[in-house]
């Protein structure tokens, strides 16, 4: 008997565990497109402002959180059915990376139009991870 109840105790402790890691995972993920919107909005507002240093500060807050798509992390979040999900959101993060470099060196060169063509770049980027991932 105090074999049973010792079993039970273990598996529910480990099943409490797990589900505390994953909530820790799913918490920390979800922070970093707290942060992800932060920096689109702080680039889109630097645009409106004609401010170059707000728009360069998004696009480093932006790529901080980058990491994440691109590691095994986000597979916390991603839904299990969908096979292609981590190859997708790995190549979205390449692709954040990619636009929003080039929205740097648009803004460093004056370019505003390409600079603000990259932002639109960036938001299909993130709108359509948004629409497959989570079924929109």
């Amino acid at each position: 008997m105090k074999k049973i109840i010792t079993a039970i105790a273990l598996v529910s402790l480990a099943a409490v565990s797990l589900n505390a890691q994953q909530v820790d995972h799913r918490s920390m993920l979800m922070k970093d497109m707290r942060t992800m919107l932060e920096g689109m909005e702080q680039i889109q507002r630097g645009g409106f402002y004609s401010s170059k240093e707000d728009m360069k500060a998004g696009v480093k807050k932006l790529q901080g959180t980058l990491k994440t798509l691109e590691s095994g992390e986000i597979k916390w979040i991603l839904p299990k059915d969908q096979t292609y999900a981590f190859q997708f959101a790995q190549k979205t993060g390449r692709m954040l990376h990619l636009y929003s470099d080039d929205l740097i060196a648009s803004v460093d060169s004056g370019r505003m139009d390409d600079a603000l063509e990259d932002y639109n770049q960036l938001l299909k980027q993130c709108v359509s991870c948004h629409i497959r991932m989570r079924n929109w």
